[in-house]
């Protein structure tokens, strides 16, 4: 029991910012901030290139940072998950090191580190690479005995130079009527090796007359090998066959689409 109470009382609050701080904000108000929060850039095998990334303290107290890193992956409802280095069939960051790993940051002052990538050179590689670095700093204590931690990142996609191939296709698509209005599931699935973002619409017909068109939400990240589930909610309708298309704009030289015929009783 008296475990758990310190565990609670040692309760760490992680910060995760893709993109970066500059650009989202300080939702807690804990000041740190990296730059670049996205980087990309292409790399021939065999090549080193060196990143600087900046992380700012814009609060008024001393932070301790600890430098790390991971593989990512974003599921098919667009979460991110994080996986340990070298986990995923692309990582990037196994081939990389960072320094200083751990440094000190006065207030209202900024740390450089420098991300070195070496490619390994190899034949084999094509399409994109990526990880994510993590600034975390060392837990702090505020009021009532609760320790806070900030954790902020950035992203790193590195292609090989032309072997990127954008392309990807509709898999899977269903209708269903749910709590008086019609939901509309499209299963988009990246058959490419880059990321890409997405952006679409349903339009629903009967008869070959379009009774409304639903927009679907727009920058939809799906990674290299992943696939995004893709939920839009329509009017009810009222009884009878309707068909519903799908089209999405992935980024590449076509669009995608997909139909389904459904019956509303």
């Amino acid at each position: 029991m008296q475990q758990l109470k310190r565990l609670m009382r040692l309760l760490v609050v992680a910060l995760t910012l893709f993109g970066g701080a500059t650009t989202i904000g300080d939702p807690l108000g804990l000041g740190i901030s990296v730059t670049p929060g996205k980087f990309e850039a292409a790399i021939p095998p065999g090549s080193t290139y060196n990143v600087p990334v900046t992380v700012n303290n814009s609060s008024e107290q001393p932070v301790h940072i600890l430098a790390s890193l991971a593989d990512f992956t974003v599921t098919t409802n667009g979460n991110y998950e994080f996986e340990k280095l070298g986990a995923s069939p692309y990582s990037l960051l196994k081939w990389a090191s960072i320094r200083p790993r751990e440094f000190d940051v006065p207030p209202g002052t900024a740390q450089q580190v420098q991300l070195t990538i070496a490619m390994p050179a190899d034949t084999n590689l094509a399409g994109e690479y990526a990880g994510v670095v993590f600034f975390q700093t060392r837990p702090e204590r505020h009021g009532g005995g609760v320790a806070f931690s900030a954790r902020v990142a950035a992203k790193f996609y590195i292609t090989v130079p032309n072997t990127v191939q954008i392309n990807g296709a509709i898999t899977k698509m269903t209708s269903t009527n749910a709590s008086g209005h019609q939901l509309y599931r499209v299963l988009f699935k990246n058959t490419g090796n880059a990321h890409v973002y997405l952006r679409g619409q349903v339009i629903v017909q009967k008869g070959g007359s379009v009774v409304y068109q639903v927009p679907m939400i727009d920058n939809m990240l799906v990674e290299r090998g992943g696939d995004r589930l893709i939920e839009v909610t329509g009017k009810k309708l009222q009884p009878g066959t309707y068909q519903a298309i799908a089209t999405i704009d992935y980024g590449g030289k076509t669009e995608t689409g997909g139909e389904i015929n459904f019956e509303v009783h």
